[in-house]
């Protein structure tokens, strides 16, 4: 049977895409900090610690979704997230396993401002330089639910008046999760995988505030909606973070809805991702 390692496997993200690979006759070997919860296919993986070879006997392809949000300095974020890419994809590569994916955000784009988006942009780089293949979600959307769709989500339901970041930020392109694994699935299945960028969205931009206003019409709440502006937000989570506090909510993940840069060219983006509408609420 075809075995495919998923890193962060236990994750949203992860647990879909290792749903879809097994739907479609794969193996899925978890990749994960805990994995005495996910069953004995299961093989500890920390992003930052050495990765033992071994752990991809057998494995046919790697798909890395994992991330660690928890490094404060700046230089603990890159050495564990990017050293610890490079380490994983060093790893998979000596063992033999030729087709390796990498989950990358639309936040990672030149001239991004976000720690977040500059340091998936280099892990973009080292997948893209062993010919691995390097995906760019949208904002993800369905399934269980996460991220900032999920957080929109949560408050539109919950609050008679719903906060809106305002001010010069990115628009926002949805990629509905199970488009996204199937994408992933679809790469596995070839012969080989180009190592090349796909942009994972569909082609309509939307505004934090359209966003909202149609969670709202689609869980049929009637909300007032107050634009706060952006760079506010950002100092307020920043106070919070000082003191290591850990708010829901990353002032980092502000700075990467904020426009530096430019997206892709949405003529670029992969075909075959179903436009955002309530119905998939």
């Amino acid at each position: 049977m075809k075995n495919c390692a998923v890193t962060g496997a236990n994750g949203y993200l992860g647990g879909e895409i290792s749903n879809a690979l097994e739907t479609a006759g794969w193996k899925v070997t978890p990749l994960v900090r805990r994995p005495e919860f996910l069953g004995p296919d299961a093989q500890h993986f920390a992003l930052g610690e050495p990765v033992d070879p071994n752990v991809f006997a057998g494995v046919d392809a790697l798909v890395h979704c994992a991330w660690d949000f928890s490094p404060k300095a700046e230089g603990d974020y890159f050495q564990i997230n990017v050293e610890g890419t490079k380490k994983l994809i060093e790893a998979a590569t000596s063992a033999g396993v030729e087709k390796i994916i990498f989950i990358s955000s639309m936040s990672a784009h030149p001239g991004c401002r976000s720690n977040y988006g500059q340091e998936k942009l280099k892990c973009e780089g080292l997948s893209l330089e062993i010919g691995g293949a390097v995906i760019r979600p949208g904002l993800v959307w369905g399934g269980a639910g996460s991220g900032l769709h999920g957080a929109i989500e949560a408050a539109t339901k919950r609050l008679p008046v719903v906060p809106v970041l305002a001010g010069n930020l990115h628009r926002l392109y949805m990629c509905h999760i199970e488009d996204l694994s199937q994408l992933i699935s679809n790469l596995v299945e070839r012969d080989a995988i180009p190592a090349e960028l796909h942009i994972a969205a569909d082609k309509t931009p939307w505004s934090m505030r359209e966003l909202a206003t149609h969670v709202a019409e689609a869980v049929g709440k009637r909300r007032i909606f107050l634009s706060v502006p952006w760079p506010l937000v950002w100092f307020g989570l920043r106070c919070l973070e000082a003191p290591r506090l850990n708010p829901a909510f990353r002032s980092d993940s502000v700075l990467g809805l904020t426009r530096g840069g430019d997206l892709p060219d949405a003529a670029t983006y992969c075909d075959g991702f179903r436009p955002y509408d309530r119905a998939g609420l």
